[in-house]
């Protein structure tokens, strides 16, 4: 009688083909379908040269136009300007381990293999997703507020903010506990620290507000960085680009390698109140999509922003009832903001940035993706032994990254006052 065997370096298994079948397609279907922004962003077709995708960007026009006179000499001629975009390629990983134990009692079913998965897998895929979904958002922080020079770098969760010395309850901001849960594994340090791989590892132990959390004692100090990561890397400068770098006007970031400073163009618009928060207004809304449409010659067809920013918007149209009041009536299932040529959809996120709201035209957002999620089978085994202990272990892993190829026709309403924070 055939027995199910895990399999060997080199060589398939009757295991490998239950993990595969039954788990890849909705695992991928529920990373690639149930991440909010991700819905409205269109996967690119251009082709991946090694690590990066290279395309130009027009960002010049031709100066040899204009009027002169009948007898005058023509303008001189000009041309188009175009510099290099580069996408850099990012990797994300899901990893699952078994012991020697559990595959042992599920030997010779391979539905009761499938059922001792199905915990681990379902896990992964919940976790995933919501990584992925908060690193669509980002949170840039400008050289100013690190004076060591962040540089937009990504993989930043959060900031610390007051403590200096040894201590278990961390104080931060930009943006706060939100993004730490318990038992989280954390690297906390400077971005020297963290490029080299020697800043503070802590597990998150209770996360008592939205601006505190706890941990084992440990030294740091002000304006240190909070990213995932734990002795075998982390998360600072390897996560994708999100949209809060992505929709940014800072002078000193370079998108893509392309020079801003250079490149004035190569800007989304920030419609912000100098760090001081303001009321929600269906003006200020107005403003911002007006002034993308001016400077990127097209309109948003999507705003997106956390849900404390839907309070606020409710709140606005429910003083003035000439707004769309049918999506009032009984409950509504999408909001939708008419301020320009064709009614603009409205999402909010848990995940999204607070205070912002970001005006998006997702035609020029792409994600790019050299290798979907898949698992890790290249040796041709899905499962492997871990060395030296009676486990088994799989990976799923996906590369790629979210960029845009035209920048200013996306803008932020920042600097946005809120009434209440659930978190």
């Amino acid at each position: 009688m055939a027995i199910q065997k895990i399999g060997t370096v080199g060589g398939g298994s009757n295991f490998d083909v239950v993990l595969k079948d039954f788990y890849e397609g909705p695992v991928r279907e529920h990373l690639n379908n149930k991440v909010t922004l991700l819905q409205y962003v269109e996967k690119s077709k251009r082709s991946w040269t090694g690590r990066r995708v290279q395309f130009p960007v027009h960002l010049t026009r031709n100066s040899g136009v204009g009027a002169r006179g009948e007898t005058s000499s023509l303008p001189a001629a000009g041309s188009q300007g175009f510099v290099t975009s580069n996408i850099l390629a990012k990797y994300m990983y899901g990893r699952i381990t078994l012991t020697g134990a559990v595959i042992a009692a599920s030997q010779g079913s391979a539905g009761a293999f499938a059922t001792a998965m199905k915990t681990e897998i379902d896990g992964m895929r919940r976790d995933l997703r919501n990584d992925m979904n908060r690193q669509c958002y980002g949170n840039f922080l400008n050289d100013a507020a690190l004076g060591a020079g962040h540089g937009g770098k990504t993989g930043v969760m959060s900031l610390v903010t007051t403590p200096v010395g040894t201590v278990t309850t961390v104080t931060c901001d930009n943006p706060g506990s939100r993004y730490v849960k318990v038992g989280d594994a954390l690297a906390i340090g400077t971005v020297a620290e963290l490029t080299s791989g020697t800043p503070i590892f802590a597990e998150a132990l209770t996360v008592p507000s939205r601006t505190t959390f706890t941990m084992a004692s440990a030294t740091i100090v002000d304006n240190d960085l909070i990213v995932r990561g734990d002795a075998n890397g982390n998360s600072f400068n390897n996560e994708i680009t999100g949209i809060d770098h992505i929709v940014q006007d800072d002078s000193d970031f370079d998108l893509q390698g392309v020079d801003v400073g250079a490149n004035a163009d190569w800007k989304a618009h920030n419609e912000g109140n100098a760090g001081t928060d303001r009321p929600l207004s269906l003006e200020l809304m107005q403003l911002t999509i007006d002034a993308i449409d001016e400077k990127g010659g097209d309109e948003p067809n999507l705003i997106i922003g956390h849900h404390s920013l839907r309070r606020e918007y409710i709140n606005l149209l429910t003083s003035d009832v000439r707004y769309a009041p049918e999506q009032l009536r009984g409950g509504f299932q999408k909001l939708t903001y008419a301020g320009g040529s064709n009614p603009i959809t409205i999402e909010f996120d848990k995940h999204a940035t607070y205070n912002k709201l970001f005006f998006l035209s997702t035609g020029d957002l792409k994600l790019y993706v050299q290798k979907d999620w898949g698992w890790a089978d290249q040796d041709g085994s899905v499962l492997s032994r871990v060395t030296g202990k009676d486990q088994w272990e799989a990976f799923m892993c996906w590369y790629g990254n979210l960029g845009c190829e035209r920048r200013n026709t996306h803008g932020v309403l920042s600097d946005v006052s809120v009434s209440n924070l659930i978190f």
